[in-house]
C-alpha cells in the first residue's frame, strides 16, 4: 500500500486556487491536473486521487512543482499571439 500523504497538505482543487489567489487560479488548477501525466505533475506526487474518485492537490508538493523548484518534464512555452 502506498504511503498516505498527511491530510492538512490535502485541499479539493478549488479550495486549493482560494488559497493561493496571488499566483493560481481555477483555471491553472484545472490544466495543471488535466495535464498532470504529460506536464510532470503526476510524478511528482502532487496530487493524489481519493476513493471516491476525486483528486485532492497535496499543497507543499504541487507548489514547489508549479514555481520550479522539483523540475519539469518540459519548459514552459511563451504564448504566441495569433497573427505572428
Amino acid at each position: 500500500m502506498p504511503d498516505l500523504p498527511p491530510i492538512n497538505e490535502l485541499f479539493p482543487r478549488r479550495e486549493f486556487a482560494a488559497r493561493h489567489p496571488n499566483i493560481l487560479n481555477p483555471s491553472r488548477v484545472e490544466w495543471a491536473l488535466r495535464k498532470r501525466r504529460s506536464n510532470g505533475l503526476a510524478a511528482t506526487g502532487g496530487v493524489y486521487e481519493a476513493r471516491s474518485g476525486e483528486l485532492l492537490i497535496r499543497e507543499p508538493v504541487f507548489l514547489q512543482w508549479f514555481l520550479g523548484l522539483s523540475g519539469r518534464t518540459a519548459p514552459r512555452r511563451l504564448r504566441r499571439h495569433a497573427g505572428r
